[in-house]
């Protein structure tokens, strides 16, 4: 296959991808005809997506392991899901944020601006969730007896839980992310 009739295809898939989005996804929201919003809702859909996906593949490889492997990875693998899934009430907001604020600031000079856009917003994501997941954390603390309130343990946990979520997900993330943002730049038209 040449490399002429794969772009084709990749083109083809952009532009449905593009229409689908027009005609049910976030562009339909409120203010999604601001770039900043429009943007800030199509991360939020890219990762919002990305989580679904997240939990669909790691439940997926649960079951595979423990058919051909046994109970043994089960545990380990088909539990990712969880986590996934509660993800999703911080990153959304967390994620409809750090693509209003990259659409905002990134200059519009900037090669590639729509991907590399979705990519920034993706990586920011991250580092918005942060908060929530340590307010999570702290309020679980004040509210489960059998945890010791500790501010700092607690800081630690949420760090690693950050280190731990974007290297379990960023595969993914990343490329959803910068599709998320080639496709909103195409369809906002040039940055102004």
């Amino acid at each position: 296959m040449s490399s002429g009739v794969g772009y084709g295809m990749i083109a083809a898939n952009i532009e449905a991808a593009e229409a689908f989005c027009e005609r049910y996804g976030p562009g339909r929201l409120p203010r999604a005809e601001d770039r900043t919003v429009g943007a800030g809702y199509a991360v939020a859909t890219a990762a919002l997506s990305a989580a679904a996906l997240f939990v669909v593949v790691m439940g997926g490889y649960g079951v595979l392991t423990t058919i051909l492997v046994g109970e043994t990875l089960r545990f380990t693998t088909a539990s990712l899901a969880l986590p996934g899934l509660m993800a999703i009430p911080i990153i959304v907001p967390a994620a409809f944020l750090a693509g209003a604020l990259v659409w905002r600031t990134l200059p519009e000079g900037t090669s590639y601006y729509g991907p590399v856009a979705g990519v920034l917003a993706t990586a920011l994501t991250y580092v918005f969730a942060l908060p929530l997941v340590a307010v999570g954390v702290f309020g679980y603390m004040l509210l489960s007896p059998d945890w010791l309130v500790d501010p700092a343990g607690a800081a630690v946990f949420t760090g690693l839980v950050g280190i731990v979520g974007f290297v379990l997900t960023c595969w993914l993330t990343l490329p959803l992310g910068a599709l998320g943002g080639h496709v909103h730049a195409r369809a906002a038209g040039p940055h102004s």
